[in-house]
């Protein structure tokens, strides 16, 4: 980078002056318009030390800006976007790891995946190591969430407990029922009996008329 920069006619020569302050004045944005205030002032033919002081910048910063313009044009009122980093994982292994996961893991009878055991799978079949927090990140990106299993209580009842609860509850039913029948049967002779104690004594009555 050279600190022998034009200035004047010979710096932007392709961009007159009023081209300058016709894009200064329709810029919104506020580092591009601050460039274009640096390059409208060295067109003007300021020295680099006079530019940082009326705009309050560093004199690095103004030679830099000046620079860029020589290199790019105009275009250098806008940084340049960095391309950003391909990611380590195509959509086409996204897609597989997905139904990976809906499988569940090998060795977890709840179901449940864990971060370390997400980065195992990952590392094994893409050949690719990420941190905790980038495994969540894409297992977020892929729509999966939290999930925590619910302790089981240690006074639950295992399921033969359940079973035999259930039996016997069926067995003390059958008995209730046979004692709710046999109590018409047991009832019946006693009021067959009191029926015809009281057909004797009318009887009797009527004999002594």
């Amino acid at each position: 980078m050279s600190w022998n920069l034009s200035k004047g006619d010979d710096f932007l020569p392709r961009t007159s002056e009023a081209k300058l302050k016709k894009l200064y004045k329709m810029e919104q944005e506020g580092r591009p318009k601050l460039r274009l205030l640096c390059a409208l002032q060295r067109k003007k033919g300021k020295s680099i030390d006079q530019i940082a002081n009326m705009i309050q910048v560093p004199r690095r910063t103004v030679h830099k800006y000046l620079w860029r313009f020589e290199e790019r044009g105009i275009a250098a009122k806008n940084t340049i976007k960095q391309p950003g980093r391909k990611p380590a994982l195509s959509p086409k292994q996204r897609q597989q790891l997905v139904r990976q996961l809906e499988k569940g893991p090998p060795y977890n009878r709840t179901g449940l995946w864990n971060t370390k055991q997400v980065r195992e799978l990952i590392s094994k079949k893409f050949r690719v190591r990420f941190g905790p927090q980038h495994v969540w990140r894409i297992l977020v990106a892929c729509g999966f969430s939290v999930q925590r299993a619910r302790p089981r209580h240690y006074k639950t009842a295992t399921k033969a407990e359940i079973k035999a609860f259930k039996k016997k509850r069926v067995g003390s039913s059958d008995i209730i029922k046979k004692k709710v029948l046999s109590w018409p049967a047991k009832t019946k002779p006693r009021l067959a009996s009191s029926h015809s104690l009281q057909e004797d004594g009318q009887k009797k009555e009527a004999d002594q008329l």
